[in-house]
């Protein structure tokens, strides 16, 4: 728990620091200045800078050394340099100064079950079955060709796992696989407390303080948001916290009053979060439209500007999987550009952008016969049980999601002149629901999308009204919430946790593997089925069908 504090602490300050040099240089550029971002939005901003530095250096250099720490050091440090850094300082602390005293108490409750979650021992199989050798190879290799070989799932090379393996802090001599995880969830805590205390105990209004609470307990009931992210290393919870950010500061203003350094800002993150995760690509949407409006307001610097981060940001992106595994974006054939001896087979590779849409149809099918058959089978047939496999907290949401949307449909009018940001905002969360309802309708990688869109709903009915209820029933919702989570982290404490946590993170528990020659490169593989914390270079395949390009491993892999 210590060393995940100190984790939080370093990263936060990093994250922090970078957004604000991101957040002066556009705000320098531009005639029209931006008020300083929420602190978590300047670490999210932050990160997504970090992100697009790390994804290009991780293909010319290992991650896990301490002196990397040092390149982004550095420049952290001239943030302390600029003159206004007083008043970005004050502003960060006006945002906890001020918080309620019942804010307080359940933010401090909610930020001590992320520390006791993210300590505990590290089950998840994902995790286990590739997450974790993924950032292996991060740390201690340049993108090596060909991996794919050795793993299908180690061809998945999302720059998550970039930024996983760049604070991982692996050169302490453990392996801090959730520390990113939970300091992005405490972030999402600290925003979504502000939020909640600025509606219900100050200026803002009372529904979108209920909005607010609810989000919060949406995210907590449903494992795979909140629990899951502070207990692996999934991005697929951090994506929705993009997409949600990224919605938050589209409706602040209308498009009018939106200056364009904050289109640009939410530009950024639309490009880094498909870079993190590719379930929301359609968030490239609104990427082409703030391109566009530079275009069109003759903003060129800004243009150029945004080109070039895409660039760099998509090129990084890019390149990790074709040097990984052939293909630009893996695992599917649709963009076949590459033509490298290291290349997996495409069938083999449709096989498994195949398994992932079964697998979201109907969990747990495993032969090629099972994914072929429910792939081909109609929206009748599979849908049904789709639905009756899912969590109490998935349909809920699901049923929130139509609620949401045939209001829509009442209100379609209202929501056509509400303003062009409303209507983006409506229009690419439904074509992002579509994309994930097509692709792998598993609601986990659909969560931003279904609640942006629920939030735009529910930001544009509320706009013009409120509801009146005292402080005493906001203290009252407040403090129920802190209750429940109290009562849970004492749960937690109770049948999960241990004294050595108190420290450290337990992390993986230790595998038994066995070592064996592949063609002059040692080679390391699973006793049981996961590979864990295994080192690299792990195969579960004893070399049956893929040989070394060369006499290192930095050489790569390639097809027998």
């Amino acid at each position: 728990m210590l060393s995940t504090i100190l984790a939080w602490l370093y990263i936060t300050s990093l994250c922090w620091t970078w957004g604000i040099l991101f957040f002066r240089l556009i705000n320098r550029t531009a005639e029209n200045k931006s008020m300083v971002p929420h602190f978590s939005i300047l670490c999210i901003a932050g990160l997504s800078i970090i992100t697009i530095v790390a994804g290009i250096l991780s293909l010319f250099i290992p991650l896990g050394e301490w002196w990397v720490q040092i390149l982004f050091i550095i420049p952290a440090l001239l943030a302390f340099f600029i003159k206004d850094i007083p008043y970005f300082f004050s502003s960060l602390k006006k945002e906890f100064s001020s918080l309620h005293i019942t804010s307080l108490v359940l933010l401090s409750s909610l930020l001590l079950l992320i520390i006791v979650m993210s300590s505990w021992k590290i089950v998840h199989p994902d995790t286990l079955g590739y997450h974790a050798q993924t950032m292996q190879w991060i740390e201690k290799y340049k993108a090596v060709p060909g991996l794919v070989h050795l793993h299908v799932r180690l061809g998945y090379q999302g720059l998550w796992f970039v930024d996983c393996a760049l604070f991982d802090f692996s050169f302490t001599g453990k392996q801090g696989i959730t520390f990113l995880n939970s300091t992005i969830l405490f972030w999402f805590l600290i925003f979504v407390i502000n939020r909640v205390d600025l509606n219900f105990f100050k200026d803002g209004k009372k529904p979108y303080g209920s909005f607010w609470i609810c989000l919060l307990a949406l995210s907590l009931w449903n494992y795979t948001q909140v629990r899951l992210t502070a207990t692996s290393a999934s991005p697929d919870f951090i994506a929705t916290i993009f997409v949600l950010t990224i919605i938050y500061l589209l409706l602040q203003k209308e498009v009018k009053h939106l200056p364009v350094n904050d289109w640009l800002l939410v530009s950024l993150l639309s490009i880094v979060a498909v870079t993190i995760k590719l379930s929301v690509a359609p968030l490239l949407i609104i990427a082409v439209v703030g391109g566009l409006l530079f275009l069109v307001k003759r903003k060129f610097k800004f243009f150029f500007v945004l080109i070039t981060m895409g660039i760099l940001s998509i090129g990084g992106f890019f390149c990790r999987n074709i040097i990984t595994s052939g293909y630009v974006i893996f695992p599917s054939t649709l963009i076949d550009v590459a033509n490298v001896d290291w290349k997996y087979n495409k069938e083999l590779t449709a096989e498994e952008k195949g398994y992932i849409t079964a697998y979201a149809k109907k969990p747990g099918i495993e032969h090629n016969e099972q994914i072929e058959s429910v792939n081909k089978s109609s929206i009748k047939q599979w849908l049904p049980e789709w639905w009756k496999s899912r969590s109490i907290p998935d349909k809920s949401l699901l049923i929130l999601l139509l609620i949401s949307f045939i209001t829509s449909l009442i209100f379609l009018k209202k929501i056509f002149i509400s303003g062009f940001i409303p209507l983006l905002g409506i229009i690419t969360m439904l074509f992002g629901i579509i994309f994930w309802f097509v692709n792998a309708p598993d609601p986990r990688f659909g969560f931003g999308f279904i609640l942006s869109f629920i939030s735009i709903v529910v930001f544009l009915l509320f706009k013009e009204r409120e509801i009146s209820f005292g402080k005493n029933a906001a203290k009252a919702i407040v403090l129920f919430f802190s209750i429940i989570t109290i009562a849970y982290t004492a749960y937690r404490f109770i049948n999960f946790f241990q004294t050595d946590q108190l420290l450290t993170p337990l992390g993986i528990p230790a595998a038994e593997y066995k070592t064996f020659d592949c063609e002059g490169i040692k080679m390391n593989s699973p006793v049981n089925a996961e590979f864990g914390e295994i080192p690299v270079p792990v195969t579960d395949l004893d070399c049956e069908k893929f040989v070394p390009r060369g006499n290192t491993i930095e050489e790569g892999f390639r097809a027998r």
